[in-house]
């Protein structure tokens, strides 16, 4: 008895974390759960899907959803935003998609955002989407980061992940002619 509650009690702590991440694979799970090894992870997450607990569709890897609409042009963005979100050590406050307002209108909608040593830092994950894109958002990153400094007296720390090198040199080119404080990764 005492086993079926803790196995009961680890699903509802993964469909937790899939409902909060939207999507993800093995490793992540593994690591947001605390899952032990692969052998382990993998038995736990088929015995899951086998019950109807969670879902999976194959890619590159097999990616694990709880919801039933399924939007295949997310789930990359999605799965890098959930690694930045392991490597920054999972903060307590990490908030994705949370509307930026000024004066009641939305300035922008950054893919996530927490704090660290009491200051804001915002995430933006870059998947190829075009650089004009990018340019826009940095050019509001530098009102907002204005604006911040008013009011908390710190420039809030823009996070900027990609897995292109020269979009990483074309967005910090970008950051600096715009005085926005940004982390590339």
């Amino acid at each position: 008895m005492l086993l079926m509650i803790r196995k009961l009690s680890r699903y509802e702590q993964i469909q937790s974390s899939l409902v909060s991440l939207t999507y993800a694979t093995r490793a992540q799970l593994q690591a947001i759960n605390d899952l032990g090894g692969d052998r382990n992870a993998r038995r736990v997450l088929l015995d899951m899907e086998r019950m109807g607990y969670i879902k999976s569709v194959r890619l590159d890897k097999k990616i694990y959803y709880v919801d039933t609409r399924l939007k295949r042009n997310e789930i990359q963005h999605t799965l890098m935003r959930n690694d930045l979100y392991i490597k920054m050590g999972m903060p307590k406050d990490w908030a994705k998609e949370k509307p930026i307002r000024s004066n009641g209108e939305i300035l922008l909608i950054p893919d996530a955002m927490f704090t660290k040593n009491r200051e804001y830092h915002f995430v933006e994950i870059d998947n190829m989407q075009a650089m004009r894109i990018n340019y826009d958002k940095i050019k509001k990153y530098k009102e907002l980061s204005k604006m911040m400094f008013r009011q908390y007296k710190h420039h809030p720390t823009l996070i900027f992940y990609t897995l292109s090198k020269s979009r990483k040199n074309k967005i910090k080119s970008c950051c600096n002619q715009n005085g926005v404080k940004v982390v590339i990764l």
